[in-house]
């Protein structure tokens, strides 16, 4: 966290904060309380690169970004920031109270840059699984904490990431869409027990082990093959325990990743609970396979089965030992009424701050709005913001971090997000 940058000494008469304006990295809020002026600037999310000309409005004030995403403000008290951009997601920060805000705005629709990867397991025919038994091979790649969760969540056409079930795919041959950027490969490997039926109700499962390589750099749309993931010695594995914690009662779909947390946002997520049907202790791979001040991260997720779902979601980072526990988890906002020109709810308790996301038809969204309050559970929209016609739905989320909302910075506090909750809501008008 930074520390103010400036002092008021007490031989003067009335003091105003009024930094310098500040850029905050990834996005955030910082320098005091807003006392006469306010500096906002606007970003891409994706890209960070500043957004000139999009429209600010604060109060009844609208303002256009200059060459810099910079629109300044003479302000006092909270204020709710408004920005307009196009290409842009509409953007709301509620109840701010930091004289410098800087804020991240999603592109829409927003296509995560792709490309495919593939290539073989290296000894593949060497795994012996026993009679009845099937082996297989899982390829995954590593998320980007920073980006949209699109780019995390590229479908691969065909399922081509899974691999070796055939017994003529004798070297376990893979291909997987991936995002853009620096990318590590991992391929699960696990122990299918068929109990000697075709039906496949009946599998179990269990992780025998891993395969990777050097972290891969994926431009855009350059497909690459030939990669060779290489075992990891059984010395550099070994047993993680999970404890699920208590999770919200109605919510009794449960799914654990153990990711191992890497430099510049990037983190191997293993899906554990997906593919080991008993993941209160499961094999993975030291971190220190992947780099030597590599930490372990636990993420959960509890759900109920209807769809759209209710969800709770917690993150435990930092984590240096083998026994991961949840721990406290989020109960789903509850009484949300939502509207094209109000939302109202009750508070999440434990949220630091709560969160609105309108979506069309097609799936895009069209206005996001963050309340930093977290007492203020009613919301108007603002005047600049148009929500289209047709067919709207909503998601009311809280969010619980331990940085103060009033102070943070998305690239150096990202970590310090532990808990969403989220309740999907038809939009009325």
């Amino acid at each position: 966290m930074r520390l103010l940058r400036f002092a008021c000494f007490a031989v003067v008469v009335g003091c105003s904060n009024s930094p310098s304006p500040r850029l905050i990295a990834g996005g955030g809020i910082g320098d005091g309380s807003i006392d006469g002026t306010l500096n906002v600037y606007v970003i891409d999310h994706d890209t960070e690169a500043a957004i000139s000309g999009a429209t600010v409005e604060v109060g009844t004030t609208q303002k256009t970004t200059d060459a810099k995403g910079l629109a300044v403000f003479s302000v006092s008290g909270k204020q709710t920031v408004t920005v307009s951009a196009t290409g842009y997601v509409a953007t709301v920060w509620a109840d701010v109270d930091g004289a410098n805000v800087t804020v991240p705005v999603n592109p829409t629709p927003d296509t995560p840059d792709q490309a495919t990867l593939s290539g073989t397991i290296a000894s593949w025919s060497s795994i012996t699984v026993p009679a009845q038994h099937v082996k297989a091979g899982y390829v995954l790649y590593s998320s980007d904490t920073k980006a949209n969760n699109g780019a995390n969540s590229i479908a691969t056409p065909g399922a081509g990431q899974l691999c070796g079930v055939a017994p003529t795919d004798t070297m376990c041959s893979w291909s997987v869409a991936t995002r853009t950027g620096n990318v590590t490969l991992t391929a699960v490997l696990v122990d299918v027990d068929t109990k000697g039926t075709v039906t496949g109700t009946d599998d179990t499962r269990s992780i025998i082990g891993y395969a990777t390589t050097a972290a891969v750099t994926v431009d855009a749309n350059v497909n690459q093959t030939g990669i060779v993931l290489d075992q990891v010695d059984a010395g550099d594995l070994e047993d993680v325990t999970i404890d699920t914690g208590t999770p919200p009662a109605a919510l009794t779909t449960l799914g654990f990743e153990v990711g191992v947390e890497l430099d510049n946002f990037e983190v191997v997520e293993l899906p554990v609970s997906a593919l080991s049907t008993d993941y209160s202790t499961v094999l993975v791979p030291k971190p220190t396979v992947y780099a030597a001040d590599a930490d372990f991260r636990l993420t959960g997720s509890a759900s109920t089965t209807s769809n759209p779902t209710a969800q709770s979601i917690i993150q435990r980072t930092k984590q240096t030992s083998t026994a991961l526990a949840a721990g406290t988890w989020l109960d789903p906002p509850t009484n949300a009424t939502i509207t094209t020109t109000n939302a109202t709810f009750d508070p999440v308790a434990g949220a630091s701050a709560h969160t609105v996301k309108w979506t069309n038809a097609t799936g895009d969204d069209v206005l996001d709005v963050t309340i930093f309050d977290p007492t203020d559970t009613s919301f108007d929209v603002p005047n600049l913001v148009a929500l289209p016609s047709g067919t709207l739905t909503a998601t009311v989320q809280g969010i619980a971090a331990t940085f103060p909302v009033n102070n943070f910075s998305l690239d150096d506090d990202l970590d310090e997000l532990w808990g969403v909750s989220s309740q999907p809501a038809t939009v009325g008008q």
